[in-house]
C-alpha cells in the first residue's frame, strides 16, 4: 500500500504556491515593498506628467511661430490688398478723367465737321 501523506510533504513548496497562507502580520519588508511599490507607481505618473507637460510646451511654442509667420503673411497681402485698391481706384479716377478729355475732343470734332458742312 502507497503512503498518500507522503505525496503532499514532497510537493510542500508547490502546494504553498497553490494555496497561499495569508497572515495578518505586517513587518519592515511588507512596509518597504509598499513604500517601493508607491514610489515606483508615483514616480512614473509624476514623470509621465511632466514629460507631457514639456511636450505640451514645446508644441505650443511651435504653434505660436507658426502662427506668428501665418499672421505676419497675412498683414502683407493686407497691404498689398489694400495698395492694390487704391492703385485701383487712383486708375479709375484718371481714366475717367481721360475718357471726359475724350469724349470733349470727340464732341469738338464733331462740332468742327458739322461746321465745315454747313460751310459748303
Amino acid at each position: 500500500m502507497i503512503d498518500t501523506t507522503e505525496e503532499p510533504r514532497n510537493r510542500g513548496w508547490l502546494n504553498a504556491l497553490m494555496h497561499p497562507q495569508l497572515r495578518p502580520e505586517i513587518n519592515i519588508g511588507h512596509l518597504m515593498q509598499a513604500v517601493v511599490v508607491v514610489t515606483t507607481v508615483g514616480g512614473g505618473i509624476v514623470g509621465g506628467y511632466l514629460s507631457l507637460r514639456a511636450d505640451v510646451d514645446l508644441q505650443r511654442a511651435e504653434f505660436r511661430v507658426a502662427l506668428a509667420g501665418h499672421e505676419a503673411r497675412l498683414t502683407v497681402v493686407e497691404r498689398m490688398l489694400d495698395e492694390r485698391r487704391i492703385e485701383d481706384r487712383e486708375f479709375q479716377s484718371e481714366m475717367r478723367g481721360t475718357l471726359e478729355r475724350v469724349m470733349q475732343a470727340i464732341g469738338d470734332v464733331r462740332t468742327e465737321l458739322v461746321q465745315k458742312q454747313d460751310r459748303k
